[in-house]
């Protein structure tokens, strides 16, 4: 049975004053890489070597990526990387750097899933584990680790305003 985590001190991680930018979410998305196939039919797209997708602030780079929308225009993708690798700017103007060898990434549910030696950062402060889930809605984190692993997390003190 893994090894499971969750925890609220995790907002302190992504508050809700620094999510991703939102206006990213309204911006067209541009995938490059080495080979793409898309299905018209199927609105699915998979491309494979050296992918880099951008849309607005959010840069992922990845070994391969498998990306659907449904009928109702949600997306869905999935992908694989010697790490995929993540990075975004907050609506706080922090940036926000993650990491994985997988991820999923679920439109209707609002949900990224990071698996295998995964990892999200911002300024100072990490978490890391086999698993992390982040619902975009909620703003809520779930860490989770492998039988015999663990889930690390550090947290740094906000710096204290000198002014004051």
């Amino acid at each position: 049975m893994s090894r499971l985590l969750v925890l609220p001190l995790l907002a302190l991680l992504v508050n809700t004053a620094s999510f991703a930018e939102t206006a990213d979410r309204e911006k067209p998305m541009n995938i490059v890489a080495d080979n793409c196939v898309a299905d018209q039919k199927t609105q699915q797209s998979t491309c494979t070597g050296n992918v880099v997708v951008t849309q607005g602030t959010m840069v992922m780079r990845a070994d391969k990526v498998v990306m659907r929308q449904d009928a109702e225009g949600k997306q869905f993708a999935k992908g694989d990387g010697r790490p995929v690798r993540f990075k975004q700017k907050l609506d706080s103007g922090e940036m926000l750097d993650a990491e994985s060898l997988h991820f999923d990434y679920d439109e209707a549910k609002g949900e990224m899933v990071l698996i295998d030696k995964a990892w999200v950062k911002k300024g100072q402060d990490i978490v890391m584990g086999d698993t992390i889930t982040y619902n975009l809605n909620t703003e809520y984190y779930q860490a989770q680790s492998k039988p015999g692993s663990r889930v690390n997390i550090t947290i740094n003190p906000k710096k204290k305003d000198a002014a004051k």
